[in-house]
């Protein structure tokens, strides 16, 4: 019956690849998705050039280190279509391994032939289940964040299992990929291991390095400053006010109403990375992470808050980011189970609010309006809050349960 199980979800998986793989288009000029950005980037290097001077189209250029573009220059030797298929199978793949991995971790350390892996695989797929819209719109867009996760999740798992020089490689490739998954740094300084933060920082910073360098010394350092430029200081122009974005600089923005002066003009505002009161919410918001770092006993208590940060914190979440939180759901998931009824009760609470704020408020269910609607008031962003409080809070629960 297992087996038969696997099989079936297997299967329905490579078919769905088929359907995802499809909104790539069969262009490679042509905007179809976000793989598009990345397999245009790709064949820039392929080239000989970098990823950042010649963009697929105006508000669509290439925004993370070259390092994404690099790795998939494989991809980039195939059609769009064929291309567009692999990269869907490494996403479905991603998640996967990014759900198992997190089921392990909040399950404590118990043998992997135990009678509890079918809890294990029950605690993934409700994991999954929390954050399915947005395991959806990653594949529907062929966005990069569920390799991101699964290397985020792995970078934790590889740490509690005492591989640490893996762990560290996990770390550095998420990053290198896309910025964020940096807090995780935070984490570890919280819990005294200087030595290891400095170790990936270095890390870190070499294979940055060794990433710009197929561009030469003024084609490394003009690509470097093009990347800094368009991405961490904005200079693309996204609107952060844009309903879209759900993180804590996006609500802050719109509860402001900056999003009606930046139609005004392009140095608006809400086009402005941070802002005071951004910066002041992130430094409680992370207070409080390496507070419950400080206090937890288990690497999988210490890590979910500053996962749930990865989103908050980002000038710039859209919703597809939000699978990064399938390890912060397994970890209450696991407290809804394993704890007493008060404790229950609380991970039970937020694990429900949040499954309606995330998967409910999808313009599937409830029609656009009301979608823009939830997007607007920040419902998205007001879920990941309840789940980081709930994990920040609840570090003890936790480590007992």
């Amino acid at each position: 019956m297992e087996r038969a199980v696997v099989g079936v979800l297997a299967l329905a998986v490579l078919v769905s690849g088929l359907y995802f793989a499809r909104k790539s288009g069969a262009n490679p000029e042509a905007y179809g998705n976000d793989f598009n950005v990345y397999y245009h980037a790709a064949r820039e290097v392929m080239g000989g050039g970098d990823p950042y001077q010649h963009s697929l189209g105006d508000w669509t250029p290439y925004i993370y280190p070259p390092l994404l573009a690099e790795l998939i220059v494989p991809l980039a030797l195939l059609p769009l279509p064929v291309a567009a298929y692999f990269w869907f199978l490494v996403n479905a793949a991603s998640i996967v391994a990014a759900a198992w991995m997190s089921a392990r971790l909040a399950n404590g350390n118990k043998e992997p032939d135990s009678p509890t892996t079918a809890w294990r695989a029950a605690l993934a797929g409700c994991a999954v289940l929390l954050v399915l819209r947005f395991v959806l719109d990653t594949f529907h867009l062929g966005q990069v964040n569920a390799v991101v996760a699964a290397l985020a999740v792995a970078h934790v798992y590889l740490y509690a299992r005492g591989r640490k020089a893996l762990s560290a490689v996990a770390l550095v490739v998420a990053v290198s990929i896309k910025l964020t998954p940096a807090l995780l740094l935070l984490y570890h300084i919280a819990k005294l291991r200087l030595k290891f933060a400095v170790a990936c920082a270095g890390l870190l910073v070499a294979v940055t390095a060794l990433s710009f360098l197929p561009f030469g010394p003024r084609g490394g350092t003009d690509a470097f400053q093009t990347f800094w430029n368009r991405t961490v200081k904005n200079e693309q122009g996204y609107d952060f006010a844009y309903s879209g974005n759900q993180s804590l600089r996006g609500a802050i923005a719109r509860l402001a109403g900056q999003s009606n002066e930046s139609r005004l003009s392009s140095e608006g505002a809400s086009r402005r990375p941070g802002d005071a009161a951004t910066l002041l919410i992130s430094i409680v918001l992370l207070a409080l992470a390496v507070l419950a770092a400080v206090r937890a006993r288990s690497e999988r208590a210490a890590a979910a808050p500053f996962f749930c940060c990865l989103v908050l914190l980002s000038p710039l979440s859209w919703k597809a980011h939000y699978v990064i939180l399938i390890l912060p759901a397994a970890l209450l998931l696991s407290v809804a189970k394993t704890s007493g009824k008060a404790r229950n009760l609380i991970a039970v609470t937020t694990l429900g609010l949040a499954f309606v704020l995330f998967n409910l408020t999808s313009p599937h269910v409830i029609g656009l309006a009301a979608a823009e609607w939830a997007d607007a008031h920040s419902l998205i962003f007001a879920g990941a809050l309840l789940i980081f409080i709930a994990c920040a809070a609840g570090t003890q629960l936790a480590d007992r349960s």
